[in-house]
């Protein structure tokens, strides 16, 4: 017999490093007289697009199309620290130290098209890659061109710029802080699954997903992520078991020790809400592990409304229900 159910979790999660520790980014953004515009950043990029959000950032607030910025991306020669790729923290961190470096190349633009056009800053447009005067638009100068003004006055048209932003060390007693964490990520998932009474075996169905994120600066890499950790959190909660004996690990290839495959995926359907209530670039906020922690509690609590059975120990897998289901029946006669 197979039977359905659908379960709810809702989670939050404080990220960056938090609790007082010290934390930031530098990045810094140079446009020299020949070539694109150069972003520095030592943000790791393994596989969260960071970099792609990174390129957004610049684009959008030094106004040319993201083709026209090039990342020198974990170049030590070059960059500064950006801090650790984890805790959730790169494009609020880092996409926080382009935003502040591109808004002080901005200024900059500004400052030398008008020694260059003659003019007062509010009577310029600075627009695709282009400086020029309100009244003369067919009058102006490439972003480059004033490089070269710069570098003739022996200056740089460059910024640097850091995101070092303060949280508290929580109470001893109580845990809490006034600010324990830069901001915090909401999300609600709903899982709908299929178990099967006689084989045990879980048919994931469909994930729900509302995720809070501030502001999606990438919407199609935000999903990706979405799915990416619902599917991890589907493998913590059905599948993925290391099996310990005498301290040594006798699943150690993935033979023995199963992930979820494109096959196990469901559909998926996500809603980004976006409520701007950070501090992060355009009011981004973390995501990364956040949609990695709902599907478990979500999947668990499906299960039960399956079967009626809790279970309190990862993975769920067949055998445990099948074992779980027997001991129903027998408490019942």
């Amino acid at each position: 017999m197979k039977k359905r159910g659908r379960g709810i979790a809702t989670i939050m999660f404080g990220f960056g490093y938090g609790e007082g520790f010290p934390d930031h980014s530098i990045a810094a953004i140079e446009i020299k007289e020949q070539g694109p515009i150069l972003v520095k950043t030592a943000a790791a990029d393994v596989g969260q697009g960071v970099l792609t959000v990174l390129t957004q950032i610049a684009a959008e607030v030094l106004r040319v199309a993201p083709d026209r910025i090039v990342l020198s991306a974990g170049d030590t020669a070059l960059t500064k620290n950006a801090g650790s790729t984890s805790a959730t923290r790169q494009t609020y961190f880092t996409g926080s130290a382009v935003q502040k470096a591109a808004e002080g190349v901005l200024a900059l633009l500004y400052h030398y098209g008008s020694l260059a056009l003659h003019c007062n800053h509010p009577e310029l447009v600075v627009k695709d890659g282009r400086v020029y005067r309100y009244d003369r638009p067919d009058h102006f100068m490439s972003y480059q061109e004033l490089a070269r003004l710069a570098h003739e006055k022996g200056e740089l048209l460059q910024a640097e710029a850091s995101f070092f932003p303060r949280t508290d060390a929580p109470d001893p007693e109580t845990g809490q802080g006034e600010r324990v964490y830069v901001a915090y990520t909401f999300m609600t998932q709903i899982a709908e699954v299929e178990v099967d009474t006689a084989t045990g075996l879980v048919e994931v169905l469909r994930f729900d997903t509302a995720l809070d994120l501030g502001k999606a600066l990438n919407p199609q890499a935000v999903e990706g992520q979405i799915e990416g950790g619902t599917v991890m959190g589907m493998g913590m909660a059905l599948m993925e078991e290391q099996v310990i004996k005498a301290g040594i690990t006798l699943n150690p290839d993935l033979t023995g020790y199963l992930i979820p495959t494109a096959l196990d995926c469901p559909p998926f359907y996500s809603r980004l809400v976006e409520n701007k209530d950070a501090a992060g670039p355009f009011g981004a906020k973390g995501i990364g592990e956040p949609v990695t922690i709902g599907a478990t509690p979500a999947l668990a609590n499906a299960i039960y409304a399956a079967i009626g059975i809790r279970f309190f120990e990862l993975p769920i897998t067949p055998d445990k229900i099948i074992k779980a289901l027997r001991q129903e029946q027998g408490t019942n006669g």
